[in-house]
C-alpha cells in the first residue's frame, strides 16, 4: 500500500511558531534549509510497519533529487516522489480540460495526505481517498495513522 504527503503547508510549515523536526544528517542541512513537521519522523515508521511505502505528491517544481535529499535528512526513504512536472505528464496529459491539481490513484496510491479542501473534494468526485490536516493541527499524526488504518483494513477486506 502507498500512502502521500502534500509538502506545502502539509509537511512544510512556514508559520510562526511551526515545530518541526531536528535533522538526523545534519550535514545535509547546508543544503536543505527546509524542514520538515514535527511528527513526521515517527509517523512514517508507523506507517511503515502498518506496510505503507511513503511518497510525497507535490504541485511543487521542486525536484526529485531535492524531496529525496530533504527526506533521508530525516532517515525517511520515499518510495515514489510525483511533482508538477510528474503530475503533469501523467494527469494532465494532452487532455484539453484542465485535471485536479492530484489524483494519487493514477500513481497507485491508496491514501493522500493534504492540507488543501479541494483535494478532498475531487477525491470523492474522482475516487480517491484523502485525509485533510491543518497546520494548526497538534495531533494531526495520530489523524494519519487512525485514517490509515481504516484504509488498510478496507483494502484487507
Amino acid at each position: 500500500m502507498k500512502i502521500s504527503f502534500d509538502l506545502d503547508d502539509t509537511l512544510i510549515l512556514t508559520n510562526e511558531g511551526a515545530l518541526h523536526e531536528q535533522p538526523i544528517k545534519r550535514l545535509y542541512s547546508v543544503f536543505y534549509k527546509e524542514r520538515l513537521r514535527k511528527g513526521i519522523i515517527n509517523l512514517c515508521k508507523e506507517l511503515s510497519g502498518l506496510g505503507f511505502d511513503i511518497c510525497v505528491y507535490t504541485t511543487s517544481e521542486r525536484s526529485f533529487i531535492y524531496i529525496k535529499g530533504l527526506f533521508k535528512m530525516y532517515g525517511i526513504n520515499l518510495h515514489t516522489v510525483i511533482n508538477q512536472k510528474t503530475h503533469m505528464s501523467v494527469v494532465q496529459g494532452n487532455r484539453k480540460e484542465i485535471m485536479p491539481s492530484k489524483v494519487p490513484s493514477k500513481f497507485g496510491i491508496n491514501l493522500h495526505i493534504d492540507d488543501d479542501r479541494s483535494v478532498k473534494e475531487n477525491g470523492i468526485q474522482f475516487g480517491f481517498n484523502v485525509c485533510i490536516i491543518s497546520k494548526e493541527d497538534e495531533v494531526w499524526d495520530q489523524k494519519v495513522i487512525e485514517e490509515a488504518k481504516r484504509i488498510k483494513r478496507m483494502y484487507d477486506n
